[in-house]
């Protein structure tokens, strides 16, 4: 490892960066950067300012000036694709500056989609940190315009929830689904799981934003301190931790949609990690290709479900056969058996049919009417016990 050029990068009063996760290809530029991005405060008369750096060239590709600020938090997207302190467009020519300026509150948390386009956040109009009350705050959604060509339309504001106690964002890794919470609060804790990617119909005021937003479920875990999505983005798991109180420590699993799947309250409960995913053994290629013919997969799969489906229907159907046959056997012996018995004891073969018989001759020939009882008792089980 070696200084880069043997010089250090000198950014007077710099306050806090941040390098890009990813390698994003900037429009016109061929050779290989990496990206940092950084901030100062207002120094004498000069403003706050927020810069772009590429690397190892270390020449500031982009700045924007920014009045008022006592503070700034640097938040890049997934892919690099952007970056929000204003919202910066790293891969468009000359990196264009959007500004939504309809956040007129204070800004509590902001979260980007993994891998997309939109972004979530959380404002509050009443005072951060003043009172021991956690203050009311308001969960907004953003995403882009929808544009010809596949582009990336202006952000738009989608929708708002206002009087909610939500103070965390927590995004799906695969990207379309979302966890708004309220965490280390001891007067709430909701969980609302949301799906940006709807299938049902859309709201007409929506139909040109790249986004259909439908609230899933809303759960309830007193207590909770964190929240983790599984690595495939299918399931959700919240524990209260001992490290940050000892109040009903444990666990709850959620699937994506917010059904609660198990619920664990564990004495001294610390942490929740998932195992990690290895990357995959497929080309981007043959996940592309996977993807394009997923509904001929889908049918394949389906179809050898069914087969096993019906084969496990026709083992059942004759093991069930066997036993039933295993009692018709089992009963024309003990039949037989008993037949044996009565011969044996020179009694009627069948007791029912010789009365039948003997009644019916009797009306023939006109005699007496008679009421004949018979008794029969017959020895179906018998069981020796031997008592000590």
């Amino acid at each position: 490892m070696g200084l880069l050029g043997k010089t250090s990068v000198k950014i007077e009063g710099v306050m806090d960066f941040e390098w890009a996760p990813a390698t994003p290809q900037r429009d016109g530029v061929k050779t290989y950067e990496q990206l940092l991005c950084f901030w100062t405060p207002e120094i004498g008369s000069n403003p706050a300012k927020v810069g772009l750096m590429s690397f190892p060239s270390k020449q500031i590709v982009r700045t924007l000036n920014l009045f008022s600020v006592s503070d700034a938090k640097l938040h890049w997207q997934s892919e690099a694709a952007y970056l929000c302190v204003k919202i910066f467009r790293v891969r468009e020519k000359g990196v264009p500056v959007e500004v939504v300026d309809t956040i007129k509150d204070t800004v509590v948390n902001f979260a980007w989609e993994p891998k997309g386009d939109r972004f979530v956040i959380i404002t509050t109009a009443e005072p951060v940190g003043v009172t021991a009350v956690p203050p009311k705050t308001a969960v907004a959604f953003f995403c882009p315009e929808k544009a010809k060509g596949g582009a990336v339309g202006n952000f738009k504001h989608l929708r708002t929830l206002d009087k909610k106690n939500s103070n965390a964002i927590y995004w799906s890794p695969k990207g379309r689904f979302v966890v708004v919470a309220t965490v280390h609060n001891q007067q709430s804790s909701d969980l609302d799981f949301f799906d940006l990617d709807f299938e049902g119909e859309k709201p007409e005021a929506e139909k040109d934003l790249a986004a259909h937003l439908q609230l899933m479920n809303t759960a309830d875990h007193y207590g909770v301190t964190d929240v983790e999505w599984d690595p495939s983005g299918r399931f959700v798991a919240t524990w209260a931790s001992s490290w940050k109180h000892t109040m009903e420590n444990g666990y709850h699993l959620y699937d994506f949609k917010g059904e609660l799947l198990r619920e664990e309250h564990i004495e001294k409960f610390k942490q929740w990690q998932w195992r990690p995913r290895p990357p995959s053994l497929l080309t981007k290629e043959e996940q592309k290709a996977i993807r394009k013919n997923l509904r001929e997969y889908s049918r394949i799969f389906e179809q050898e479900d069914a087969e096993r489906i019906s084969s496990a229907d026709v083992a059942v159907v004759e093991h069930r056969r066997r036993l039933l046959e295993e009692w018709y056997a089992w009963r024309a012996a003990i039949e037989a058996e008993i037949r044996e018995e009565r011969a044996a004891l020179g009694l009627p073969e069948d007791p029912v049919a010789e009365l039948l018989k003997a009644k019916t001759a009797e009306l023939a020939s006109g005699g007496e009417e008679q009421v004949i009882e018979e008794i029969i008792e017959e020895v179906l089980e018998e069981t020796e016990e031997i008592v000590r």
